[in-house]
Parts: C-alpha cells; sequence; structure tokens
C-alpha cells in the first residue's frame, strides 16, 4: 500500500496544501470525525479538566509519549485543527494517511530542512483561514524516565509571533486501557521573550502531565525494580510502545528530539573516557565503578 495521491502535501508551497475550501469542509468534518474516533482507538479517553477556549484560532501544544496520543489531543480540543505530523511512513504507507487528510494535516519530512521551514507557513497560513492547530513541540515521542516533558521546538512560539495566535497546553497520560487528559487554559506566549515564552509553556505542559501521573499512577516504590533492573524495565516498556505502531520510522524518531545545547547530556560529558588511555595518573578513573 502506497498513498501517492497524498504527495501533494509534501509540496512547499502553503496555497497547495492548505486551502480555503479545505479548512471550510473539514470544519464541518470535525463533528463526525469526532463522535466516530472512541469507537477506533484501543483505549478510553477521559477528558479531566476543559478550559473554555476562546472564540479565535488557537495553537493546542500537546505531550507525546504514545501512539494514540494524537487522535486524544484532536478529541481534546474539541475543534477542528490541522495537525503537524511528521511520520511519513505512517502517512503514505497505511490507512491512518486517509484518516489524517480528512480531518486536516500539515506534513513534515523532519529530514529536510526546507520542508520544516514550509510547515511553519504552512501551519501559519491553516491560523489565518480561521483554522486552529496541533503540535506536538517535543518533536518525537517523550522516551525519558524521569523528565515530564522533553525539549520543545521554539518554531511554535514564532508561529503564534507571527499570527496573534494564543497557545493552550494539553496533556495527556496513559494507564492500562485508559487516557486521561487535560486541556489548560490558552495564554498568550509572546507577552514574554523567545526562551522564557517556550520555557513556560513545558512548565504548564509537565505540571499537567505530572497530575494525571501522580493521580492515576500511583503505586509503592517496593513495587519497582531498581539498578539495571529497572533499566531493563523501562526499555522493554518502550520498546513496547515503540512495536504498537505499524510503520515506526526508529532512526528519524532517534534522530528528530530538540537537543538543548546549553544543556549536557551524560554521553557527552563522559566522552573523555574514549579517549582516555591507561596509565599510572589515569587508572582511578577506570574503577569498577565508573
Amino acid at each position: 500500500m502506497y498513498n501517492k495521491c497524498l504527495e501533494y502535501l509534501l509540496d512547499y508551497r502553503p496555497e497547495k496544501t492548505v486551502s480555503k475550501f479545505g479548512s471550510r469542509m473539514r470544519k464541518l468534518i470535525y463533528p463526525i470525525a469526532r463522535l466516530a474516533m472512541p469507537f477506533m482507538l484501543p483505549t478510553k479517553l477521559e477528558i479531566i479538566r476543559s478550559a473554555k477556549m476562546p472564540n479565535r484560532p488557537v495553537i493546542f501544544a500537546s505531550t507525546h509519549g504514545f501512539k494514540e496520543d494524537i487522535n486524544d489531543a484532536m478529541m481534546i480540543a474539541g475543534r477542528q485543527a490541522y495537525i503537524l505530523i511528521g511520520s511519513l511512513t505512517q502517512i503514505f504507507k497505511s490507512v491512518d494517511g486517509y484518516a489524517a487528510w480528512l480531518v486536516g494535516t500539515v506534513l513534515v519530512d523532519r529530514m529536510d530542512k526546507e520542508s520544516r521551514v514550509a510547515s511553519k507557513e504552512k501551519m501559519i497560513r491553516a491560523l489565518e483561514l480561521g483554522s486552529s492547530i496541533i503540535i506536538f513541540p517535543e518533536g518525537t515521542w517523550n522516551k525519558s524516565p524521569n523528565q515530564m516533558v522533553s525539549g520543545l521546538f521554539p518554531g511554535i512560539y514564532d508561529i503564534a509571533k507571527a499570527t496573534g495566535a494564543v497557545v493552550a497546553p494539553i496533556a495527556t497520560h496513559r494507564e492500562g486501557k485508559k487516557v486521561y487528559g487535560i486541556l489548560e487554559e490558552a495564554f498568550d506566549i509572546t507577552a514574554y521573550d523567545r526562551a522564557e515564552g517556550m520555557e513556560i509553556l513545558k512548565e504548564k505542559m509537565g505540571t499537567m502531565r505530572w497530575e494525571l501521573m501522580e493521580k492515576y499512577s500511583r503505586a509503592k516504590r517496593t513495587e519497582f525494580p531498581y539498578g539495571e533492573e529497572a533499566e531493563r524495565y523501562w526499555k522493554k516498556y518502550i520498546d513496547d510502545l515503540m512495536a504498537e505502531v505499524e510503520f515506526y520510522d526508529y532512526d528519524i524518531e532517534l534522530h528528530t528530539k530538540y537537543v538543548d545545547k546549553s544543556v549536557t547530556s551524560p554521553k557527552e560529558a563522559f566522552a573523555y573516557m574514549e579517549k582516555l588511555k591507561v596509565k599510572k595518573e589515569t587508572a582511578f578513573l577506570f574503577g569498577k565503578n565508573r
């Protein structure tokens, strides 16, 4: 299966992929799609809190961590919105591509700089035509065992600045066969400078996700494994999540995570070990605990 007819979504020109007619039609289609979605998902969504949205286009910024959270974010948003999607294999090699096209999608080739730039212009056009948009600013699934939200790509700030649209944070959390979601009040991210605005958005998203985890995923510390066993447990959990997606692109997802250059990763911090030569003066660095 290959959805060749959807290739036009990769056109760099916004007017070729986001039209006034398409925006209007998708607003009519959305209520029907929203009613049908719960019957097509393996999990049940429970919206814990949903703030009232302004009567204007909104940029919804959602957490990202499991297969159906795109559908969940659409339902939580409560209105038609073009979704920024970067999984080309999912769009072109499955029926999910037609479903995404039907409700409205901005497709981006994350490995193509020109496509990344064009995706911003397409989202700006969608907002100017009166549609809202849904972005997953983490760029890829958050696979961290301890971060509520990983680094956020700042393009969302640029789009808000160009259009005057407000940003509404969404958080989702899956526990068993249930997904819990929160839609927080929209705010003007451009009331702050770029770095501060993105940090505030990250804090809002992380706080909401923590709230959901604290309420619906409680367990005793003794129930958790320790050390290497804990690492194996988490790896299996992530591997099982990725295996749920038929066309998960492991290589692209591995290289499209936002990297904050001001933060040193453990891998970078200990990179010197690879070049270190064993001798009397450096022997202590090669102890069994290091």
